[in-house]
């Protein structure tokens, strides 16, 4: 699978974001048939234009005008015929997080952190100019840099983040208090972190220094769901992750994420897919 690093110092200087028109980005990714994933977080403003994008296995087709929002290290590929109209908006989770002191706070946005609802977000009209007025914004204050220029483009981050951060809670009814919740935003980070080794509710209750019943509890309160159903789910989809984006058999993605034979591995994959491992990455294959 190709790795897209961040490019800091475009603009001579260090700098942790950037904008920019599709239409300006030479050997784009979007025109990769490859599975590919960026080390940086990614917003797509399609303007005009359809196609689709397989993410983490599932096929995501769009119609602008759409926002796509992927966080870092997610595998996608594109299915695009015609290069659509589309402004981005790319950054390294540290310029955010460094500058308002909270780790988490990327997490809190439902749709980086949110695993039931598609990163994309159909945008109303009557909303498109207020987006791009902020999109030039940022573009034209990376393209003409001065001693200010990073609270400036801080701030119009931030309120960008936020705005969408509205708009997809509203556009997918979300509920709950996955903002104010750090005990569960931990939760998800860990889940992240431990995946391949630690399976049980249990395991991540004493991470985080609660009992199984609170933990499940939080779970419910935000996800609707148990939180053994969570860990599943999870584990589930960095299994998918490996059978798309490498060479590895069966049986060594079965061992890497714990499983003590691969045939308990097919069967938990069956049980959550209704296909077997194999017959999933032919058919992402084709």
């Amino acid at each position: 699978m190709f790795h897209f690093n961040f490019h800091k110092y475009k603009y001579g200087k260090e700098l942790l974001v950037d904008c920019f028109m599709l239409s300006e980005v030479a050997g784009l990714s979007m025109s990769m048939r490859e599975v590919h994933a960026t080390s940086f977080y990614e917003i797509f403003f399609f303007i005009e234009g359809e196609g689709s994008v397989i993410v983490e296995g599932n096929k995501l087709d769009f119609s602008s005008p759409v926002v796509l929002l992927l966080p870092p290290a997610q595998p996608r590929q594109w299915e695009i015929k015609i290069r659509p109209e589309c402004i981005m908006v790319i950054f390294e989770g540290e310029f955010m997080e460094i500058f308002l002191k909270d780790y988490l706070f990327l997490h809190r946005l439902y749709y980086f952190g949110n695993s039931d609802c598609p990163p994309l977000l159909p945008i109303e009209k009557q909303d498109i100019q207020r987006f791009q007025d902020l999109l030039l914004q940022i573009k034209e204050e990376t393209q003409n840099l001065s001693a200010d220029s990073q609270h400036l483009l801080r701030a119009y981050l931030y309120q960008l983040l936020i705005l969408l951060n509205r708009s997809y809670t509203a556009y997918y009814g979300l509920e709950g208090n996955l903002y104010k919740n750090t005990e569960l935003l931990k939760f998800k980070g860990l889940l992240k972190q431990y995946i391949r080794e630690k399976q049980t509710v249990k395991e991540y209750a004493e991470l985080l220094q609660i009992n199984r019943n609170r933990l499940n509890q939080l779970c419910h309160e935000v996800f609707g769901k148990d939180a053994n159903i969570i860990i599943r789910n999870e584990l589930l989809q960095s299994c998918k992750n490996e059978l798309l984006a490498s060479t590895k058999t069966i049986a060594e993605i079965s061992h890497e994420h714990n499983f003590s034979a691969p045939s308990n591995f097919i069967r938990f994959f069956k049980s959550m897919t209704a296909i077997s491992p194999s017959a999933y990455r032919a058919q992402y294959a084709n």
